[in-house]
């Protein structure tokens, strides 16, 4: 460890506190691990990619196991209340990395507002997922909604580069809502483009806090289930036919709809049934005058069947007429009729009984006559599925009001249960469980202090009090004072720096990034010092003393 290493810590001491990873316990042994602070920003995040801050979020993210948000968030609850399993097969590395980012997150989610909290949430997994952060003046056009992008490796799925995410961190009644006319550009830009969300419900107490993540993807083919959902019926197809009645090309449900058929004779549009037996023949057996006149009608005996002209009758509905475009009150055998014959179904859009965002995206779109590529309306597009291949499909949402910003609304909705509704099924993925509790971030703690050994506790703890002592140095106001904080800061010094010895080993150039990081607990040689040049002789370790001591020499003006 070089002189000018130990300088630039104490340079970043004087310019920044520490924190806590955890409280420190009232009695029992002392496990709290102390870690420099991180300046909680946004901006170094998510999107100055060669700062500090970033490059140390980038470290923790590395050692952080799973390769997309859900996996990532399953391994960090195991990792809170699966202490003996985990323990199994863990480095130091992990550990810490795991230890510190559950601390930031739990600051994220317990000391900001829900908006900074938001945006703290996107940076904070930009830069575990070596991605950035989309600045929001730059929304909308082909950003589209997208709130970060992540490099992810996604179990059995290979490694993933630029993976658009949309995050939402709400309260498990919350919609989950955004641009319309963003989304729509967003996924237009390119064919098989998409957005994926990540929403996490969070709720509990101020002390504890439960978030359930889940992630779903909107993308052309399941536009509809996502963007203003719409509610599906079948809908009858129907060929208007002519018919003759009682010929061979009459349709089967015509006789389940008629009365009886009859014989009689039509004159002048009067239908005249034949006499009984009983009507025809006197007492005297001779031929009724009843009977002579029907036989002498000047018309063809047919059958004849009654059909009902009420609206709400069946032949009514498929509308049957005559000829003459007359809806019949009888049918008669030999004539010829027009009805509609069903051919069969088709799916449409139930717009009377869709959702209200449905209705406020689309009204407009459904009003015209000829919308898809065939000359089809629009319900039947939609509910056809025609969209999901259609190459035209966001040139055609285009010309609708919401796009355009002239609807009522330019906002779409999911409901919070839908999602819930969905799970365990392809549309949607997870829920991943975390929740940040302190008691059990105690728990935990206490568990891993245990594996990572001593001596690296000592490294932590000396450089932390060090911080201390170098700080009441400067900020003393009496000599007596300024003197006692000198005299621990040169003691602490050298626990340091013999801690850092036993501890910090040469990592041969070219190795893995976790050369040198042995698992938890498994000997004194735990973790690597990026910058070590190499401490492991025993002239180094006086050369080093030797260094440290003259700087803090001069630091105290000794």
């Amino acid at each position: 460890m070089s002189t000018e290493t130990i300088l630039n810590l104490i340079n970043e001491v004087m310019n920044n506190e520490k924190f806590y990873l955890l409280q420190e316990q009232k009695e029992g042994p002392k496990t709290v691990i102390k870690f420099p602070k991180f300046k909680i920003n946004e901006k170094h995040w998510g999107k100055n990619l060669g700062t500090d801050d970033r490059a140390v979020i980038e470290r923790i993210g590395a050692q952080l196991k799973g390769g997309d948000p859900l996996e990532r968030v399953e391994y960090l609850q195991k990792f809170l209340t699966e202490t003996e399993q985990v323990k199994s097969d863990i480095t130091v590395g992990q550990v810490m990395g795991t230890l510190m980012f559950l601390d930031i997150f739990a600051s994220v989610v317990f000391e900001f507002n829900a908006s900074v909290a938001g945006f703290l949430f996107e940076a904070l997994f930009a830069g575990i997922f070596e991605g950035f952060q989309i600045e929001a003046k730059e929304g909308g056009g082909e950003a589209g909604t997208t709130d970060v992008i992540l490099n992810v490796k996604p179990k059995g799925k290979g490694a993933k580069s630029g993976v658009e995410y949309s995050f939402k961190l709400l309260s498990p009644k919350s919609d989950i809502k955004g641009s319309y006319r963003d989304l729509v550009d967003g996924i237009s830009k390119s064919a098989g483009a998409q957005e994926t969300y990540l929403i996490v419900f969070k709720s509990g107490t101020d002390t504890a806090m439960e978030l359930n993540f889940y992630e779903y993807d909107v993308n052309q083919e399941n536009w509809f289930d996502w963007v203003g959902t719409p509610t599906l019926r079948e809908e009858t197809l129907y060929d208007d036919v002519e018919f003759e009645f009682g010929g061979p090309n009459e349709p089967d449900f015509i006789e389940k709809n008629i009365t009886g058929k009859v014989l009689g004779k039509i004159v002048d549009g009067k239908f005249f049934k034949p006499p009984t037996e009983a009507q025809s023949v006197t007492q005297a057996g001779n031929v009724s005058g009843r009977r002579s006149t029907y036989d002498n009608l000047p018309s063809e005996e047919v059958e004849v069947s009654n059909v009902s002209t009420s609206k709400a009758s069946p032949l009514r509905k498929l509308g049957l007429v005559d000829e003459d475009g007359n809806i019949p009150s009888r049918l008669i055998t030999g004539r010829k009729y027009k009805i509609k014959v069903p051919t069969g179904k088709k799916t449409v859009a139930d717009f009377e009984n869709a959702s209200g965002n449905f209705k406020n995206l689309y009204a407009d779109l459904v009003q015209k006559e000829s919308f898809g590529p065939d000359g089809e309306d629009f319900l039947t597009y939609v509910g056809e599925g025609t969209y999901k291949t259609d190459p035209e499909f966001f040139d055609r949402l285009k010309e609708g009001a919401a796009y355009k910003g002239k609807a009522k609304t330019t906002q779409f909705f999911v409901n919070p249960n839908y999602v819930r509704k969905l799970v365990g099924t392809e549309r949607v993925r997870g829920p991943a469980r975390l929740v940040l509790d302190r008691d059990k971030f105690q728990t935990a703690a206490d568990a891993y202090t245990e594996l990572v050994g001593k001596q690296i506790f000592d490294i932590f703890t000396n450089l932390s009090n060090l911080i201390d002592d170098v700080s009441g140095y400067f900020l003393g106001v009496s000599a007596n004072e300024r003197n006692r904080f000198a005299t621990k800061a040169k003691a602490e010094s050298k626990q340091l720096a013999q801690a850092a010895e036993e501890n910090l080993v040469e990592v041969p150039e070219g190795a893995p990034p976790t050369a040198g990081d042995t698992k938890a607990g498994g000997g004194s040689t735990t973790t690597t010092y990026k910058g070590s040049t190499g401490m492991g002789g025993q002239d180094e370790s006086k050369h080093f003393d030797n260094q440290l001591e003259k700087l803090l020499a001069e630091v105290f003006k000794k």
